[in-house]
């Protein structure tokens, strides 16, 4: 406990002093002289203590990747992925290896202005050892019949033999096989003239179809989590029809610098009677209303710290990139990187990103919602200390991340990050609920193309966690 104490202590010393730093190095121009020989004086500690520390924490992950960038290998794979006139396609291989059936081998197709301009579709397909496999289709298109409106459709296929269930508020799991498929809808229009705000309306239809697991001890039978009220194998139709809000006037796609991005989200769900319940794990249907409510609430800031003015693109070229960031565009990125940019573009930054979420599940009849509806707790929160997950009612978690670079397409990570999950609205301070992780890494990124990340997750003296994914951000 000490020890996490003093890791948790450090980042926060760390962040306090590189906002200090910060603020010495955007001060007003009076009495220039005096004010740069004392900034001089605080960041020095910084610069020359703290951030080589930081530089060899991360050395032995980013010093490969450095390695791969520097022989042009990333370059060159993406030349032998892309096609077309303006490289506008991309197709390329996917895998996943880990220990057991979720090991999986796969390939995505994306293409931009596939039927029309402005439009994007992506196919992706991936086959897992144990014989199961998943398959996904979208297409979304803006400027529809040449209004602000943009939409989508998209179909999603599953089957997961090897799926499991979390008891809500723990980590108890259960077998529970799920073939599901799902067709989504969506339609949004800007608020305002530059795009940072924007109203959308979701619907999906999705299908469950759950077998009974093969090894009979892996069912649950109990009274605490009835089978004929959450939908516990069986066959059900759930309608779920989101409504959001969005702002984001973050200045860059993948490396945001500085800005806001605030979101809200109401997902009132629809669920039809479950079917084909077997008589030996319940003795009659269910009577109670299974339609549930979901709210999100996301919060990011983003605090630059440096001196370069321009960071990477334009407004405008960022703006472009974030709703079409499949131009693939090498030459962009030759324009970028010249070496007389390099100091004033890449390495004067710093940034420190921070994140809160909330989600709440609300019954409509308490102990009606079906097993899928809950939230999760796990590394994609983010909790990233923790490999497993829970599932709650109620989750609030608060993330901090500071960003340096470390070459020209890698950032440095160091992060610190809560979490609080809680079976009512009132019962967030329980004792036990509270969950924390720091951890450090490196993020990958080409300018209009975000590639993966790998990071070291830290929870206590419990162990270690390792996280490498293409989710960008706090995904």
């Amino acid at each position: 406990m000490f020890t996490k104490r003093v890791k948790v202590g450090l980042f926060r010393v760390v962040c306090a002093l590189v906002l200090a730093c910060s603020s010495l190095t955007f001060a007003d121009d009076e009495k220039p002289e005096e004010k740069n020989r004392f900034a001089d004086y605080m960041i020095w500690p910084f610069e020359n203590i703290i951030q080589p520390l930081l530089n060899g924490l991360i050395y032995p992950i980013a010093k490969p990747i450095d390695y791969i960038f520097s022989n042009g290998v990333v370059e060159k794979s993406v030349d032998l992925i892309t096609f077309g006139v303006d490289r506008n396609i991309l197709i390329y291989p996917t895998f996943n290896f880990k220990p057991g059936a979720s090991t999986s081998i796969g390939a995505n197709f994306r293409q931009r202005r596939f039927f029309f301009d402005k439009d994007y579709a992506v196919f992706q397909m991936n086959y897992y050892a144990n014989g199961d496999f998943d398959l996904s289709a979208r297409y979304t298109k803006h400027a529809i019949f040449g209004t602000p409106l943009f939409g989508g459709l998209k179909y999603d296929l599953h089957f997961n033999r090897d799926n499991t269930f979390v008891l809500p508020e723990t980590k108890t799991k259960f077998a529970q096989p799920d073939s599901t498929k799902r067709i989504t809808a969506r339609l949004g229009v800007p608020l305002n003239r530059t795009g940072t705000m924007n109203l959308e309306l979701q619907a999906t239809l999705r299908f469950n179809d759950a077998s009974l697991p093969d090894l009979n001890d892996s069912i649950l039978v109990d009274d605490i989590y009835p089978i004929a009220d959450r939908g516990l194998y069986q066959k059900g139709i759930q309608v779920p029809v989101e409504f959001s809000f969005l702002y984001d006037d973050l200045d860059y796609p993948y490396a945001p610098s500085k800005g806001t991005r605030f979101g809200l989200k109401a997902i009132y769900a629809f669920v039809d009677d479950y079917k084909d319940l077997d008589e030996k794990y319940a003795t009659e249907p269910s009577t109670k209303n299974h339609d549930y409510l979901r709210t999100e609430l996301l919060f990011q800031h983003y605090f630059f710290l440096g001196s370069s003015k321009q960071y990477i693109l334009s407004v405008k070229e960022a703006r472009q990139n974030r709703k079409f960031y499949t131009d693939f565009s090498w030459d962009e990125a030759m324009r970028i990187w010249k070496p007389e940019n390099v100091i004033n573009t890449l390495f004067e930054r710093r940034v420190i990103a921070t994140q809160f979420l909330l989600v709440d599940i609300w019954e409509m009849e308490r102990g009606g919602a079906p097993f899928n509806a809950f939230v999760s707790l796990s590394s994609r929160t983010p909790l990233r200390g923790y490999g497993n997950s829970w599932t709650t009612h109620h989750l609030m978690s608060f993330s901090c991340e500071y960003r340096w670079p470390v070459d020209r397409f890698v950032d440095g990570v160091l992060f610190d990050e809560y979490a609080v999950i809680a079976p009512t609205f009132g019962s967030w301070f329980t004792k036990g609920r509270l969950y924390n992780s720091w951890g450090f890494g490196v993020r990958v990124r080409q300018p209009n193309l975000y590639l993966f990340r790998v990071q070291l997750g830290f929870h206590g003296l419990h162990g270690v966690n390792l996280v490498i994914t293409i989710a960008p951000e706090f995904k």
